[in-house]
């Protein structure tokens, strides 16, 4: 069933780190810290799996510090994977960004941090997730030559409309929450061709970024 959540009435303290993919982790160079990250236009998701039962509520995407702030409205959306690609959308949670900081950063971007009423990942089973503005942009970081990375990110247009994967880097995150075991983390898209769209200043999908075949 799908899950829609309304927004967060204010920050509380944070749940563990799950999986760390911020670009200080993925040990790989910034390809844009602007790519353009809004429910309902472009945005953006990883496909995550976990050894066990794991209880995911909280997010952080980085991307460049002039979009966003605390207090932004941001949708977590939860997607069921389907052969290697984004299927059925299970659930889309309401939140507000609760910190904005430099924990994880490099390459001029901030990370964006966001809790949501929780999404239990079943054990050995993938999903795809991603964090996008609700009605401003919060911009996305895509890092290129990551370490355990695709280099590939799942693009979506609209409220969920998968258009493929984006060739610019891997997508920036931490997944935080509540696990039974030790975590185990797959984040292998199948390769695609698709315009990938930019910002410049503050004008929305002013730049575009188109990967070659």
């Amino acid at each position: 069933m799908l899950a829609l959540m309304g927004c967060a009435t204010g920050p509380a303290m944070a749940s563990p780190i799950l999986l760390d993919w911020s670009p200080q982790a993925l040990l790989g160079a910034t390809s844009g810290n602007a790519y353009s990250n809004i429910n309902r236009g472009q945005h953006f998701a990883e496909v995550v799996s976990f050894a066990v039962n794991t209880l995911v509520d909280g997010m952080a995407i980085y991307s460049g510090i002039g979009y966003g702030g605390v207090g932004t409205l941001v949708d977590v959306a939860i997607w069921a994977d389907d052969a290697g690609r984004p299927g059925a959308l299970l659930g889309r949670f309401g939140s507000a960004i609760d910190l904005v900081d430099m924990d994880g950063a490099s390459g001029g971007n901030v990370r964006k941090h966001a809790q949501f009423a929780g999404f239990t990942m079943a054990a050995d089973v993938s999903y795809w997730i991603g964090m996008a503005g609700h009605s401003v942009e919060l911009a996305q970081t895509a890092i290129r030559n990551a370490n355990g990375g695709d280099g590939q990110m799942a693009q979506f247009t609209g409220r969920g409309s998968y258009q493929g994967q984006a060739g610019v880097g891997d997508m920036a995150f931490r997944l935080y929450g509540t696990p039974l075991g030790p975590q185990q983390h797959v984040a292998i898209p199948l390769p695609g061709t698709l315009p990938l769209f930019g910002l410049a200043g503050v004008g929305l999908l002013a730049a575009r970024w188109r990967r070659s075949g």
